[in-house]
């Protein structure tokens, strides 16, 4: 009696630990999901209707005479179906890529070569936290990089300049290029109204995926329609002065109120993982960038 006692007792413990083990592993799944910070772009949600192209700005009435340039350089870029362009979306999907936590307006060292060129300067504002159009290509962030970056380079050596690019919060882009401070921006900018009073507009030079929303991939399953999105209770994200932020505003009223704006997209994508906000609306191709 007592040996079968023993046995039992001893099953019966054997049966417990088993069950402690199941319950340990299943708490660490829940912690797994709990920390579980990846970004997914949610599908089949939002139609944004027909996408802008993107263009070179450059000060209202074009005072120094720029545009004529820069828009003869836009025509032999999209040539041929935009052969040019495609050379330059090549290289830079091969490019490191790494953005900034904040923005300085100090010139990078490669550009600082520039200034000491017998050519004429041509300033180029952009803000590098916009991959694939504009980022750091070195950790030390001294190397400009990205499609604008390549454009903005052709156009220079297509009027006989050498450009040299200086760094802003895309918000002040604008207004920093109406005090003189560029000579033109280049910062995957569309046309739009407001705009057009601060500056002029070259010629497109290149057209965006239509924008996407990201989410932490644990929640995607939250949001499946328009009206999952459109409640006050959901904080969108989105980029300060952008047609994405005004976008979002249009698309989401009921969530309007709460849109959280950052100057820098590396913060909201922080904003995002951290829980802060809810969604993060982005041009397409920036969100895949983000996203990889």
């Amino acid at each position: 009696m007592k040996k079968f006692m023993a046995m039992l007792l001893t099953l019966v413990m054997a049966l417990s630990l088993v069950a402690c083990g199941q319950k340990a592993d299943d708490t660490k799944k829940d912690d797994a999901a709990d920390t579980d910070d990846s970004l997914v772009i949610l599908e089949n949600v939002v139609d944004w209707g027909e996408t802008e192209p993107y263009r070179v700005l450059v000060q209202k009435g074009d005072p120094k005479g720029l545009l004529p340039g820069i828009n003869k350089a836009i025509a032999e870029l999209t040539a041929n179906d935009g052969a040019l362009i495609k050379e330059i979306e090549n290289k830079v999907a091969s490019q490191e890529t790494y953005t900034p936590d904040s923005v300085s307006s100090d010139l990078a060292a490669a550009d600082k070569d520039a200034a000491a060129s017998d050519k004429p300067v041509l300033v180029m504002g952009t803000s590098p936290d916009y991959p694939p159009y504009e980022f750091f290509a070195d950790a030390a962030m001294t190397e400009y990089a990205g499609i604008d970056v390549e454009v903005g380079k052709y156009i220079a050596e297509s009027m006989g300049m050498e450009l040299q690019i200086e760094s802003m919060n895309f918000d002040n882009l604008v207004t920093s290029l109406s005090n003189g401070d560029f000579d033109m921006v280049l910062a995957a900018c569309e046309y739009t109204e407001e705009r057009a009073l601060a500056c002029d507009f070259s010629d497109p030079y290149y057209t965006d995926l239509p924008p996407v929303i990201l989410v932490k991939a644990a929640n995607a399953d939250k949001y499946k329609t328009v009206d999952d999105i459109n409640q006050a209770s959901v904080i969108i994200g989105a980029q300060k002065n952008t047609t994405k932020a005004m976008a979002a505003a249009d698309m989401f009223p009921n969530a309007a109120n709460g849109m959280v704006l950052e100057s820098l997209v590396p913060t909201l994508v922080t904003e995002l993982k951290n829980g802060t906000i809810d969604l993060l609306v982005l041009d397409g191709n920036v969100g895949l960038s983000y996203v990889g």
